[in-house]
């Protein structure tokens, strides 16, 4: 039995229905759903995964969810917070909730998505919480595997980096706003090579191979590409024209307070642009060595985005 967490998610919409197919075996898998009634959940049902109500900041709930689970590969994060959800809460503590409920259930195996960039620095919020988030699963005595990918892009729900530089072209008409001059570097991974490393690690086992226990993975794309590359690529497949706008990092910090002020869910947040004082890639050949497949760039599955 495999318990994903995070299964209605961008990454778990895609690993689901993979996992169910058995491209690897024939387990039953189960997801953790704070709220079973929504369409995202019946969609699981109806595909045969059972669903196992429960919130990663609830550890009660969760202890419920872990019975009969051998593995547990856990998704759930976020990457903007809200009143009701910080990045302690669920990044760093719930994660803490699920290492725990697994270790009392017995579970075998754990796999957690992290972050490109996870560190003990609290001047980074987002990726300290992912670091305290690892902590937890490192910390433990159980079998872990930690991915660490850059940004990742594909088609789904929720909320992803190029769903941000595409609000804040709708936002600006005619300018394409580049933070600090967009010299940031990523390494954008397509979410199904994502899932493709997650399924190889859950059934590759053994020492020196991707399942290795204890292990931390960093992931990337074939290219490290600026901010303003992967703006550029958005721009070209919207098929819009627009001026590149170069905006000084404390200007655009006091853009982006005004617009969380006013608004629920801005194109850029404080934190996010705090983020940008770092590059957010690793080793180029990272997920060809250690997985056997060459990942796709950006400009070949970014049409999902081209207006219909």
């Amino acid at each position: 039995m495999i318990l994903v967490s995070g299964g209605t998610g961008f990454v778990g919409s895609h690993l689901v229905p993979r996992l169910v197919k058995g491209e690897k075996g024939e387990d039953k898998i189960k997801c953790l759903v704070r709220n079973s009634a929504k369409a995202r959940a019946e969609a699981l049902r109806e595909e045969g995964v059972e669903l196992a109500p429960g919130d990663v900041t609830r550890l009660q709930s969760l202890r419920e969810a872990m019975l009969g689970v051998d593995t547990v590969i856990h998704l759930v994060a976020i990457i903007r917070e809200s009143k009701a959800a910080t990045f302690y809460g669920v990044n760093a503590q719930g994660t803490g909730n699920m290492v725990e409920a697994a270790l009392e259930s017995g579970v075998k195996r754990f796999i957690h998505i992290s972050a490109l960039g996870a560190s003990p620095d609290p001047r980074y919020r987002y990726t300290y919480s992912k670091w305290q988030g690892e902590e937890a699963v490192r910390n433990s005595k159980l079998d872990y595997t930690i991915f660490r990918p850059s940004v990742i892009f594909g088609q789904g729900v929720g909320y992803s980096f190029v769903d941000s530089m595409i609000r804040s072209l709708t936002m600006f008409p005619l300018i394409a706003p580049l933070p600090g001059g967009g010299k940031t570097r990523f390494q954008p991974i397509w979410v199904e090579d994502v899932v493709s490393c997650i399924i190889q690690a859950l059934w590759d086992r053994g020492e020196g191979k991707s399942g290795e226990s204890k292990k931390i993975y960093e992931i990337g794309g074939p290219e490290h590409l600026t901010y303003q590359d992967m703006l550029d690529a958005v721009i070209h497949v919207l098929g819009t024209r627009r001026v590149r706008v170069h905006i000084p990092i404390p200007l655009m910090r006091l853009v982006a307070l005004a617009m969380e002020r006013a608004m629920s869910n801005p194109p850029v947040t404080s934190v996010e642009l705090a983020q940008l004082d770092l590059d957010n890639i690793t080793d180029l050949g990272s997920v060809e060595r250690h997985f056997g497949f060459k990942p796709v760039a950006i400009s070949q599955k970014l049409s999902y985005i081209r207006p219909s």
